[in-house]
């Protein structure tokens, strides 16, 4: 009955129709995504109004390349180094700047006009990305319709097409973030393999390295990401809680007697991903150590005092006039900013409902391991953000994208339920 149901012409017709709907629709939310992220990006006709954008433009034409590779990490010397250019106050990620230098450098635009076009640009082809990535994460965590879903969603969102007409740091960490995201989801989701427990191979050692890669690819992905997002935007470094939550979630759903041996593989993973999330913040943002040398971890003071100064300046306990904007904001004031003009209404209350509908089924135990670690990090971020001194709704959007996915998933979850209804009415 199987290989008749499999060989049926007219489901393989159907399944082929449905596989270029799909890729036909997201190549046309990719291409809607890229040409709403790009029209105008010329949008103040160099007059740099932008005041982030203008001092990143500034640093990034004032760094230049080093000439040998032992230079990148002499923090005293470099020449990609903005304190040794003249802009000891660097608060932001440095991997971003040298994204936007090289290849500026390459494409011989590393002008004060040029560099910024360029930024925009970049900033623009990242969160494309990211809407790719999007639909990644939920075709992994969900089915790919709710990915397809979710990625429209984030394509149409508001401030994401705004931000990447800006040449500053949000979209790409935001790009950075997301992979971080998928890693996490991709250690969550994949499969549990035992075969090589049972298969007797005449070459136990091959099969040990395969499995072993097998097990450690998404850890390895998620310390590479998580340092990139971290080196790129440093309150990114968060996202590091989804991947205690996915171990937790794996270790919960496991059989009693599988958990003693489980330990130290979780172990194992964590410090792993830790570790090389550390490699990566050292490469991508190296002057926030002493150097000059790689293995020199001393925290460098000028970076340091910065973040500190950076930290007061958005706690409010000091008298800095752009911070007196959020005197006698309320703790409603970033939500309502994000729903009215972040996502925008449609968008922003359908994905408020669906955040809801699923923390209703994580009570109720109902397909626990998918749905918790996202809606526990979003909720918690979402918090966070909501009782601090500085309630923008731009710092909010680290978890945009999963706000979108939630409304993918909400989405599908409402037109299956609602196909189910009429089945059971016409039975």
């Amino acid at each position: 009955m199987t290989g008749t149901i499999s060989s049926d012409p007219t489901l393989a017709r159907r399944k082929h129709w449905l596989n270029f709907i799909l890729i036909t629709a997201l190549l046309l939310t990719l291409t809607t995504a890229a040409y709403l992220r790009l029209v105008g990006v010329n949008w103040d006709e160099d007059q740099h109004m932008h005041p982030d954008e203008r001092f990143l433009s500034l640093v990034q034409v004032a760094i230049s390349p080093v000439d040998k590779a032992g230079e990148y990490f002499d923090t005293e010397s470099s020449s990609l180094n903005p304190a040794n250019r003249g802009y000891t106050f660097f608060v932001y990620g440095t991997l971003p700047i040298f994204i936007v230098r090289y290849i500026g450098e390459a494409l011989g635009q590393t002008d004060y006009h040029a560099i910024t076009i360029l930024g925009r640009q970049l900033a623009a082809i990242f969160d494309v990305v990211t809407v790719l990535l999007v639909y990644a994460i939920g075709k992994r965590l969900y089915n790919r319709w709710a990915g397809l879903l979710s990625a429209v969603f984030y394509a149409l969102a508001v401030l994401p097409i705004q931000l990447s007409h800006f040449a500053t740091v949000d979209t790409i960490s935001n790009t950075f973030a997301a992979l971080t995201v998928y890693a996490g989801v991709w250690a969550l989701t994949r499969p549990v393999d035992r075969r090589a427990d049972h298969h007797h191979s005449t070459n136990l050692n091959s099969d040990k390295i395969r499995r072993l890669a097998y097990d450690l690819s998404p850890y390895l992905l998620f310390g590479v990401a998580l340092g990139a997002a971290a080196a790129s935007k440093i309150n990114t470094v968060v996202l590091a809680l989804i991947l205690p939550l996915v171990e937790g979630m794996r270790y919960l759903e496991m059989a009693p007697d599988e958990r003693q041996h489980a330990v130290l593989p979780i172990a194992r993973n964590l410090i792993l991903a830790a570790a090389l999330s550390f490699v990566t913040f050292r490469i991508g943002q190296p002057y926030a150590f002493n150097g000059p040398g790689f293995f020199n971890f001393g925290i460098n003071p000028v970076w340091w005092t910065g973040m500190q100064s950076l930290r007061v300046q958005a706690s409010g306990t000091v008298d800095f006039p752009p911070a007196l904007q959020w005197a006698r904001r309320s703790i409603t004031f970033s939500g309502k900013n994000l729903i009215t003009w972040g996502l925008g209404w449609p968008l922003g209350i359908f994905a408020g409902l669906a955040y809801a509908a699923m923390g209703v089924l994580i009570f109720r135990k109902i397909d626990l391991r998918r749905h918790l670690p996202l809606w526990v990090f979003t909720g918690l971020h979402f918090m966070w953000q909501s009782v601090s001194w500085v309630r923008s709704m731009r710092y909010q959007f680290l978890i945009y994208p999963l706000l979108a996915l939630m409304a993918g998933w909400g989405l599908t979850r409402l037109c299956s339920t609602r196909r189910n209804i009429k089945l059971g009415r016409l039975e």
